[in-house]
């Protein structure tokens, strides 16, 4: 191979890969050698040296290693970028992904209760609709957040409201019902009720009732995709759900993750560029409750030390169970 031929292909090849070649080919260690240090066959560190053995980040790892240990690797202060806080050690550490369907969401809420409107706010599950509507709920006065499930009923809707208004939750739905609109109507709050795509539509209609009997109150509906189904689409068919979107304010439906806003979020996390761009994917792929899930996973075993491909790649498939 002739000098010119080696030096091209060295510009492609990894920091790991360009020095085990010197040392190898420049300085006369043996392959043999290397092969025993690294529990590797000879002709695997022979190809690898010669740019033939398509590595992973693993491998480069182990190689990285063995050249610390012959005091040979001398780290490139230039081959990353290290945050000026330095890299996060725990998920706590991120705090809340401000992202443009985070503030999305948020500006639903702030409309609709400052001019009393019914807003509706529908995405696929994991992309942080529920965290901008507690953070809004927590930071904002005047508000009630409950959260609905499969076996939430009118009665236990009405209940979750009235202890929310900080009042008796004692009596029978319309006992409840007349509680709640009576306080409404002397102190107008925004009324948030997350995962309503999981109730029945009596209970849709029953919130309805809230809203125009209160006259003067906000109402924000949250959920995944059927909830928008249910309201709107099948409006046509169904007279109450075309009362209930008839009092439609502020409609949305969210983006998702982009590839920025991931890039973003992990730029104070400790990972090899594949590793990175792996965990991008699974952001705009799978969303950021999943993003988060994963995160967490990871930096509980590194502990802030550098995560790479594989340990990407293992943690989707034995805790998350995707493919990363």
């Amino acid at each position: 191979m002739s000098t010119a031929t080696a030096t091209v292909l060295a510009a492609t090849w990894s920091k790991a890969r360009t020095i085990l070649n010197s040392l190898v080919k420049d300085e006369g260690t043996k392959v043999t050698d290397v092969a025993k240090a690294l529990g590797k066959s000879h002709s695997t560190i022979s190809l690898y040296i010669n740019g033939k053995y398509p590595s992973n980040d693993k491998f480069e790892e182990l190689v990285e290693g063995y050249l610390k240990s012959l005091g040979k690797w001398v780290e490139d202060q230039e081959e990353e970028n290290v945050p000026e806080s330095g890299y996060i050690v725990d998920i706590s550490e991120l705090g809340t992904i401000i992202t443009d369907d985070y503030q999305r969401v948020r500006g639903v809420c702030r409309k609709s209760q400052e001019r009393k409107e019914f807003g509706i706010v529908v995405g696929d599950p994991g992309a942080g609709k529920t965290r901008a509507l507690e953070d809004y709920a927590k930071e904002n006065q005047g508000v009630v957040m409950i959260t609905c499930d499969e076996t939430s009923s009118i009665k236990s809707v009405l209940t979750e409201i009235t202890e929310g208004l900080h009042l008796e939750a004692r009596g029978a739905s319309a006992t409840l019902l007349n509680k709640i609109v009576k306080e409404l109507k002397r102190r107008p709050r925004l009324l948030i009720v997350d995962e309503a795509d999981k109730v029945k539509l009596k209970v849709l209609e029953t919130l309805r009732g809230i809203y125009d009997k209160a006259k003067n109150i906000g109402v924000v509906l949250c959920g995944n995709q059927p909830l928008a189904e249910k309201i709107i689409l099948l409006a046509e068919d169904r007279p109450e759900l075309a009362r209930l979107r008839d009092r439609l304010g502020y409609y949305i439906t969210t983006n998702g993750l982009t590839e920025p806003e991931a890039a973003k979020f992990l730029e104070r996390v400790n990972l090899t560029a594949s590793a990175r761009k792996m965990m991008i994917d699974v952001a705009v792929n799978r969303g950021i409750r999943q993003l988060v899930k994963s995160l967490d996973r990871l930096l509980e075993v590194t502990a802030g030390e550098r995560i790479t491909d594989s340990m990407v790649t293992d943690v989707g498939r034995i805790y998350l169970g995707f493919n990363a």
